[in-house]
């Protein structure tokens, strides 16, 4: 089989995350190094709710140049079912497909299939199906590429904070009471915050500026 660059392997498949042929991801984002195990090679950020929810859904890939040690890749990938909703994994196989055992495999560790063939596009054999994952743990790697979830909306939107920590993408506050009740305050100071997204802050500001109405 044709060797190709791995570096081409994950951009095919981070334009595959993000193409509305694919999943429609608004986010698709390379992981810092110091990320510990498990340990995808690309995460994205699809959002699913509409009208009445924010929802979202955190993606992750797991990309190989082949299909070598299969069984114990898939096993590398369904432990990313932890830390994102959906996981897939993505392997070049130039003209060849996947085995009916491989698909097996997939369907039993609950992961998804990409196929890179020789032209570096991606196909989708397998869906990925919704998994349960820690809900610290996905924060945690949602955290990881610059992205927090909204406590009002639940929508995820980015957060980045200039060197005194001002931001103009949305609010962060403090639970210190909440802290100092269960014992977290180290030296009067508290590290357990919540966020809220542009919108929602906006919209509290506007209803706290409305004329109190007299019962």
């Amino acid at each position: 089989m044709t060797k190709v660059d791995e570096v081409e392997l994950r951009a095919s498949v981070r334009s595959w995350l993000s193409m509305p042929s694919g999943l429609n991801c608004r986010v698709v984002s390379l992981l810092p190094k110091g990320v510990r195990d498990p340990r995808p090679d690309l995460v994205g950020i699809t959002h699913v709710g509409g009208q009445l929810n924010g929802d979202f859904e955190l993606v992750t890939a797991l990309v190989r140049p082949s299909t070598t040690r299969f069984i114990s890749v898939a096993g590398e990938t369904s432990a990313q079912r932890l830390q994102a909703d959906r996981v897939y994994l993505a392997c070049f196989t130039a003209d060849e497909r996947f085995t009916e055992n491989q698909i097996e495999v997939a369907l039993r560790f609950g992961i998804g299939l990409l196929r890179i063939d020789s032209n570096l596009e991606c196909h989708r054999v397998v869906p990925a199906p919704i998994s349960d994952p820690v809900s610290r743990t996905r924060s945690e790697l949602l955290g990881e590429i610059g992205f927090v979830e909204c406590q009002l909306c639940g929508v995820a939107f980015s957060w980045q904070a200039d060197e005194q920590g001002n931001t103009e993408s949305g609010y962060v506050f403090w639970n210190e009471i909440w802290a100092d009740h269960h014992g977290r305050l180290r030296n009067e100071t508290v590290s357990d915050r919540r966020y809220l997204c542009p919108d929602c802050a906006r919209n509290l500001n506007m209803l706290s500026s409305l004329p109190v109405e007299d019962s």
